[in-house]
């Protein structure tokens, strides 16, 4: 099962690096992500399938209310380039709000700490995260990589 998951998860990236920046937020491409995400999480956390029944719903929840979160925050900022003559005003306003985001997201972490702690085991919690950032960074290296594609040099 195991194989499985990984070979599942290594074809799902390889689609999703060639279409991951053609999407929005709720695309096909998000939608495959985020299955080759829970696969991922699934498999590192080691749950079973009684575990994985309580944990996804709840796991999907949290991650509505992320994205809520950092969508909100993003769009504040979507035009505005850091080095795009922002006064000396607007630049502390600017730190606030990514303090203030920061917080709301630890915020978040310490209410679904908990209830994730219901639904699996305690240590399943503190790799939760961790499986979230080796996620990220496979998912990077892939879209950076340009997916499994040969390259061309012209």
């Amino acid at each position: 099962m195991k194989k499985l998951l990984i070979v599942l998860l290594a074809l799902l990236l390889t689609n999703v690096a060639v279409h991951a920046q053609k999407d929005n937020e709720d695309g096909p491409t998000m939608q495959r992500i985020h299955a080759a995400k829970m696969a991922y999480i699934t498999d590192r956390l080691q749950l079973t399938a009684d575990q994985a029944v309580v944990f996804t719903p709840l796991y999907n929840e949290y991650e509505k209310e992320h994205m809520a979160i950092r969508k909100s925050f993003r769009q504040k900022y979507m035009d505005t380039h850091p080095d795009a003559g922002m006064d000396k005003e607007a630049r502390k306003h600017a730190i606030d709000d990514d303090l203030d985001y920061q917080q709301q997201i630890i915020e978040l972490k310490r209410k679904y700490s908990d209830r994730f702690a219901k639904a699996i085991a305690p240590k399943h919690v503190s790799d939760l995260y961790q499986a979230e950032r080796e996620f990220k960074q496979k998912l990077m290296q892939k879209l950076n990589n340009g997916g499994d594609r040969p390259r061309r040099h012209w």
